[in-house]
């Protein structure tokens, strides 16, 4: 099991069933689809989010792993790893990205911190305190899909295309309702800003 998904499971307390395939490409993007057929050379699927749209295929050698909604996995390549094991990117070799992660709100009573990762690369990024802020140096960009999971049966996932040089700022916050669930938000500078002024540093991930 991933170190990511493994904190998610501690915090959470539970990990979610997919409710939908997930094609995850060579460059580390991921896709979520309905997959139709899988041929000798071409992969054949339909978005997830217009499965009465029209159906796609890629060419089997552009696509690292498939996750199927009930959690199984299908690997392709002679260099992929063994079943079970997570995608990976290579970190860019240009100027890397600044993502600034915040969490601005209180919460009375207990205040379990913000773990931020993605699965792709399998990483975490941060356990973010309540009040505080993180600079990350982010050096894999492309499209990516930061996830986050806290006292909650659902993780939240935000997707965003990260351009090396560009810096960037996230909101990290906790939603009220059924339980404790935290969100993930890309915010622009002068909102961030306002809303980091106070707030701590927070130098270290964990």
């Amino acid at each position: 099991m991933s170190r990511l998904l493994i904190i998610l499971f501690l915090l959470a307390g539970s990990i979610p069933a997919f409710s939908q395939d997930e094609i995850t490409f060579r460059t580390g993007e991921v896709l979520k689809a309905k997959i139709i057929e899988i041929g000798s050379e071409d992969i054949t699927y339909k978005k997830a989010e217009n499965l009465s749209g029209p159906s796609y295929s890629v060419k089997k050698d552009k696509v690292f792993m498939i996750k199927y909604e009930n959690g199984t996995k299908d690997l392709f390549g002679d260099d992929a790893p063994v079943t079970g094991s997570p995608a990976s990117v290579t970190p860019s070799s240009g100027t890397p990205a600044i993502i600034y992660f915040y969490r601005p709100s209180k919460i009375i009573g207990s205040s379990p911190e913000i773990t931020v990762g993605t699965f792709v690369p399998d990483e975490v990024i941060v356990s973010l305190r309540n009040g505080h802020w993180f600079k990350s140096d982010y050096t894999y960009t492309g499209q990516r899909e930061f996830v986050t999971g806290i006292y909650s049966i659902k993780e939240e996932k935000m997707n965003v295309t990260i351009e090396p040089g560009k810096t960037y700022f996230v909101r990290c916050s906790i939603m009220k309702g059924m339980g404790l669930q935290s969100q993930l938000e890309m915010v622009d500078e002068e909102t961030a800003k306002k809303e980091m002024n106070g707030l701590k540093e927070q130098t270290k991930a964990k």
